[in-house]
């Protein structure tokens, strides 16, 4: 079931921009879906934070570029690459001028998470890198907006889309990343720092990132909430699978991710009132 538009539109586009768009459209490897021009002043509109500069994100950001995101924020979820930083603002604005990057030069901890996330309207994960596995799920939760989130390892990705307050008349249940792993990171941690990617299938997965980034915020299409998708680059087969119903998180879980103890109560009960809040608004 298709959502509502996550974003309200902009006003008029700029004549720049509808000529930049009109030549994007003739590019073959930065077509976009087909989006009416009401939607592409959702974009316009639209505040997403990317999460690492690399790994998936890396053609993501170029395909969120590509489409005329207006706001498009930078932020590095392991250790600070001010290099990577920089190459990706400069993709950003070579393939869309109009775009403002908001680089945020400090790393994502427990105690600026919120405030650096509190500033977008969707968060878009494909760093691949989980020092702290649950950190941005769990503010994402918290502050209900939607993480776009992909991994790859070797010949396999998975996306999906976790939101833990969809809007009500969308027959979407609340999901969040603790649905995907379970409550216990141990063997996320445990997973071999790079196993080793095929790189056409980084390419494949981050376009589709960015493709749910963009479903979710004009609201056309289905996005991937509650569903998984699996890429087998070896053997070419995509499927989608329902995600488990979330379940209780054990005291101390979230502590031993390196969030602050008391963190993981103060997410739950945060998202329990901006449901309430979400669902009395509509």
């Amino acid at each position: 079931m298709a959502l509502p538009p996550l974003v309200e539109p902009s006003g008029p586009l700029s004549p720049t921009e509808t000529a930049r768009l009109l030549q994007v459209r003739s590019l073959p490897q930065l077509r976009l879906p087909p989006i009416d021009e009401l939607g592409h002043r959702r974009l316009a509109n639209a505040r997403v934070l990317v999460l690492g500069a690399g790994g998936l994100s890396a053609p993501a950001l170029r395909s969120l570029a590509a489409a005329g995101v207006g706001t498009i924020g930078l932020c590095d979820v392991g250790e600070l690459d001010v290099d990577a930083l920089v190459l990706a603002t400069t993709t950003v604005l070579t393939l869309s001028p109009d775009t403002a990057v908001v680089a945020h030069d400090e790393a994502l901890t427990a105690e600026s998470a919120a405030r650096i996330l509190g500033g977008y309207d969707l968060i878009l994960d494909g760093s691949d890198i989980s020092p702290q596995p649950f950190l941005v799920g769990d503010t994402c939760a918290a502050l209900g907006l939607p993480l776009v989130w992909g991994s790859v390892a070797r010949g396999n990705a998975e996306l999906s889309v976790f939101w833990s307050t969809p809007p009500r008349r969308s027959g979407q249940r609340s999901t969040q990343l603790r649905d995907f792993f379970g409550a216990d990171p141990s063997a996320l941690l445990a997973a071999p720092a790079d196993p080793g990617v095929l790189g056409a299938l980084r390419g494949q997965a981050g376009a589709l990132l960015a493709a749910e980034a963009i479903r979710v915020i004009t609201g056309t299409g289905e996005p991937l909430i509650g569903r998984v998708l699996t890429i087998d680059a070896e053997t070419g087969r995509f499927d989608a699978a329902p995600l488990p119903v979330l379940q209780p998180v054990p005291t101390g879980a979230a502590d031993s991710v390196g969030v602050p103890a008391g963190t993981a109560a103060a997410f739950t009960a945060t998202a329990t009132a901006t449901a309430t809040a979400t669902a009395t608004e509509e």
